[in-house]
């Protein structure tokens, strides 16, 4: 019992130490595709109709404003995790509006309209006011 017990945490213990490396370290962009994949799940979910753009397609063949309210730092950030910019919302409702500045504060929902990068801290946050 005691030798099961131990093994398990070795093996919690190297998932944890293995999830910190990516968080900080990045390495292959896995962080990128963790966050990707968790929020193109939330928006197939959220938004009737939406797919997420193939890996294997070149997005950077043409450079096209995709989305209205996003900046292209905001698009091309947003298609590295695998997020179709043109499927998303065109328009912020106040629902919406009010939606992120709680989730976000006033100060960082400001500085994400007026053009600042989101962040991945920001994306999974947020994520929630997409499909209000």
């Amino acid at each position: 019992m005691k030798k099961t017990i131990q093994i398990l945490l070795i093996a919690i213990l190297s998932l944890i130490l293995l999830l910190v490396i990516v968080v900080i370290f990045n390495p292959m962009n896995l962080r990128n595709k963790l966050i990707g994949s968790m929020l193109n799940s939330y928006l197939s979910s959220s938004i009737e109709g939406y797919a997420p753009i193939e890996s294997s397609t070149n997005n950077n063949s043409v450079s096209t404003d995709k989305h209205p309210l996003l900046n292209d730092s905001q698009e091309t950030m947003l298609e590295g995790m695998g997020v179709d910019v043109a499927q998303l919302p065109t328009e912020i409702t106040p629902s919406m509006q009010t939606c992120f500045i709680e989730k976000l504060g006033t100060a960082r929902a400001q500085e994400l309209a007026s053009g600042s990068t989101p962040g991945a801290m920001d994306i999974i946050k947020a994520r929630e006011c997409i499909g209000k």
